[in-house]
């Protein structure tokens, strides 16, 4: 079904990783539901064994048994929401200078409680915050003077 917009859905980021609430989307909800309650995704592709990624801009909707589990993002340099989602990018507006020090203390001055968890055979970082179940992975630095200043990912 095709939902017509006159404006676009607004989505705080901050609402999203803090509380986890994208707009009305929530985890565990149905692509029926999310075809006659949001905007038509950009692409929808089928991979197989009961699995399905939507994409809005560079946001994936990930369904599995035709259920949402995940909303991922592997592109915070071109982070967008495609043409019927206006973000507010909150931290994520700047996100190359948006290391996993500064992260956590963004995280701190606004009591956000969260874990980090560092892997080393993935050579990552990530911060889970605790309320949302968001996951904010982390990679170190190309640049061999700030190899230590984890970057987002």
């Amino acid at each position: 079904m095709n939902i017509i917009l006159t404006n676009p859905v607004h989505v705080d980021l901050f609402k999203f990783v803090v509380h986890g609430e994208f707009d009305y989307i929530k985890m565990g909800q149905t692509k029926e539901w999310i075809l006659n309650n949001f905007p038509d995704p950009d692409t929808m592709s089928n991979m197989d064994h009961d699995l399905y990624i939507w994409q809005y801009g560079n946001i994936e909707f990930h369904f599995h048994h035709d259920v949402l589990y995940m909303i991922w993002c592997d592109n915070f340099y071109r982070f967008n929401a495609g043409k019927h989602i206006h973000l507010n990018k909150w931290v994520f507006e700047k996100t190359r200078y948006l290391t996993l020090s500064k992260t956590m203390k963004i995280l701190n001055q606004h009591k956000i409680s969260f874990a980090l968890v560092h892997n080393k055979s993935l050579d990552n970082a990530i911060i889970r915050i605790l309320k949302s179940n968001v996951e904010l992975w982390f990679e170190p630095n190309n640049d061999e003077a700030q190899k230590n200043l984890y970057k987002l990912n």
